[in-house]
Order: C-alpha cells, then sequence, then structure tokens
C-alpha cells in the first residue's frame, strides 16, 4: 500500500510538471498572448497560490497542534498571492497590491505570534517534516531562481540580436509556475501527515 501511495505521489507531481509546460505552449502557441496578466500561466500560478492558502487555513481550524503554522503558511502565501494579483489591484491605484499583502502579513504574524513559544516549537516542527524539504526548494525556485533566471540582462546576452521579451517571460513565468507546484506537492504532502498533540 506504501507503495501505491508512494507512486501515486510521483505520477501527482509528474502530471503537474506536465501541466505547467502544456499551460506556457498553451499561452505562446494558442492564445499568443506574450504570458501578459491574464495568461492561462498566471491563471494556474494564482490557482496554486490560493489552493495552498485553502488548505493550510483548513488544517489551522480542524487540527490545533499545527495551528499557527499553518496560519503563518497560509498568511504567506496569501501576501504572495496578493502580488501575483497585483494587476487586479491596479483597478483600485497603482501600487495598492503593497497595502493588502501588508495588511494580511501584520493580521497573520499578530495571530500567530500570541503564543512565541508555541509558534517556535510548531515551526521547528514543521521544519522536521518531509514537506520542509520541498517547501524550501519550492520557495527558493520562486522567489530566487525565478528571479535571477529571468533577468533581462542575462537574456539579452544569451539572445543578443535575437532578443524576444515574450522568451525571457516564458522561461521566468513557467520557472515560477515549477516552484509553485513544488509549493503545492509539499502542501498536499501535509495531508497525509497525522497531527497529534
Amino acid at each position: 500500500m506504501l507503495l501505491i501511495k508512494l507512486l501515486l505521489r510521483i505520477i501527482f507531481l509528474v502530471l503537474a510538471v506536465v501541466a505547467a509546460v502544456l499551460c506556457l505552449h498553451v499561452d505562446v502557441n494558442i492564445i499568443k498572448n506574450g504570458l501578459s496578466e491574464v495568461s492561462l500561466t498566471e491563471i494556474v500560478q494564482e490557482s496554486i497560490l490560493l489552493l495552498i492558502v485553502l488548505i493550510h487555513l483548513i488544517r489551522a481550524r480542524r487540527n490545533s497542534v499545527q495551528r499557527q503554522c499553518n496560519v503563518l503558511i497560509a498568511g504567506f502565501f496569501l501576501a504572495m498571492l496578493i502580488r501575483e494579483l497585483d494587476g487586479v489591484f491596479d483597478l483600485i491605484h497603482h501600487g495598492s497590491w503593497v497595502w493588502f499583502a501588508l495588511l494580511s502579513s501584520i493580521v497573520t504574524i499578530v495571530y500567530a505570534l500570541r503564543s512565541p513559544a508555541l509558534v517556535a516549537k510548531q515551526l521547528a516542527d514543521y521544519a522536521r517534516s518531509p514537506s520542509y524539504g520541498l517547501m524550501v526548494a519550492g520557495l527558493a525556485t520562486v522567489l530566487i531562481f525565478s528571479r535571477l533566471f529571468g533577468m533581462s540582462v542575462l537574456w539579452h546576452d544569451i539572445l543578443q540580436d535575437g532578443y524576444v521579451r515574450v522568451v525571457k517571460n516564458m522561461v521566468e513565468e513557467g520557472v515560477e509556475l515549477f516552484g509553485y507546484i513544488l509549493c503545492l506537492a509539499a502542501t498536499v504532502n501535509l495531508l497525509h501527515v497525522k497531527q497529534t498533540a
């Protein structure tokens, strides 16, 4: 049974990665939208972030063992979701996403830090879970690797006179989507972890 569960997790991750490449293909070759704010890739990224937030909030509500840790993780990903939805928040005022992300972060941190010792214990427990490494890898991919690998100066040097912005965008957004998939896999993996007091 354990082998079947492991195989199903591998299949889930493989299919998710294939779906990421398929999103890029649809955006560039079928929709031909150049990976705009309303591209399939962006919508899938936002949907993944929403799923991560919801799963952690549901876990926080259903079991108190990791409640503050789950609230912190949900709040962090909510701030990332708000950032991804900057185009929507620009309808209110350009750059207004910052205030919404800041507000959600403050509320999350204030809630979680009502019991600092408990939060520290829960975060230490989470850091020992199998999901932690996958989550860190996903976040490093999204927050560091995609930004560095998507730098315009790098792509100008690589493509020289053949520089086309959509190529840079496709690589950057594709890597970012892959990172989000890793974060989702880490979150889904938590669903299989029994929470005990």
